[in-house]
């Protein structure tokens, strides 16, 4: 299973790209974060679950979403973005086990970190 191209399928969903813009979605972490907003995901921990006959059946999937943005007026909220970004992965059956604000001060940015996690099994 292809678990980039999975996530880029699912955060290519209309309701994010009419928040945040077309091209807003990365899928490796930039050296430095200068347009605003973004959303970057990396795929953090994916591993063979549920064996049978010494092979596995399933596979069990971690996702990180880092959401970008200014508090300035003109920029949609995080909060906005990250309620968006929760319900596209509720709504595929992913259970959210992190939701945190990281704390950066510099240049009006907001960040918000997102830690999403499901099992997929064969059929």
């Amino acid at each position: 299973m292809n678990l980039k191209k999975y996530y880029m399928t699912l955060l290519s969903n209309e309701a994010l790209t009419d928040l945040i813009g077309e091209n807003k979605v990365m899928s490796a972490y930039p050296e430095e974060v200068n347009t605003f907003p973004l959303v970057i995901f990396e795929d953090t921990t994916s591993f063979d679950v549920a064996f049978s006959d010494n092979l596995p059946e399933g596979t069990s999937a971690q996702v990180r979403i880092h959401i970008f943005s200014k508090t300035l007026k003109t920029y949609k909220k995080v909060e906005e973005i990250a309620e968006v970004v929760h319900t596209i992965f509720r709504s595929d059956f992913w259970a959210c086990t992190n939701n945190q604000e990281v704390a950066d001060t510099t240049d009006n940015v907001k960040h918000r970190i997102m830690d999403f996690r499901r099992e997929f099994y064969s059929v």
